[in-house]
């Protein structure tokens, strides 16, 4: 899956942009087919104490717009916790497509049968 990188207040390094390359490449098995991604990775500077970071991924899926905010005291963990909740959220989606279909599809069924 193609998708966006923007940071601020924070340097994105190769091993960091590998990693959530890594962790976006799990999203590419649930073939919904997503029209845009945006991964917005963030350092908040109005702790007083420690860094907090925070991660924002945005996906567009035809007819929806998926979006997850996840903060963390580690970068990394914060990716983790966002990839999960995006599956969840997708896996959702998916399961609510099909269910519809399946349901549409029984009426229709229901409606052609002789005799009825």
């Amino acid at each position: 899956m193609e998708y966006q990188t923007y940071s601020k207040n924070l340097l994105v390094t190769e091993s960091l942009e590998e990693y959530l390359s890594l962790k976006m490449a799990h999203i590419d098995k649930l073939s919904v087919r997503p029209t845009s991604c945006r991964v917005d990775l963030s350092r908040d500077t109005h702790h007083k104490k420690g860094e907090v970071f925070r991660v924002e991924i945005n996906i567009n899926v035809p007819g929806k717009l998926l979006r997850i905010v996840e903060s963390h005291e580690d970068v990394r963990a914060a990716i983790d916790l966002a990839t999960d909740k995006l599956l969840r959220q997708l896996t959702n989606f998916k399961s609510k497509n099909i269910d519809s279909k399946r349901r549409l599809a029984r009426l229709f069924k229901r409606f052609r049968r002789p005799g009825r």
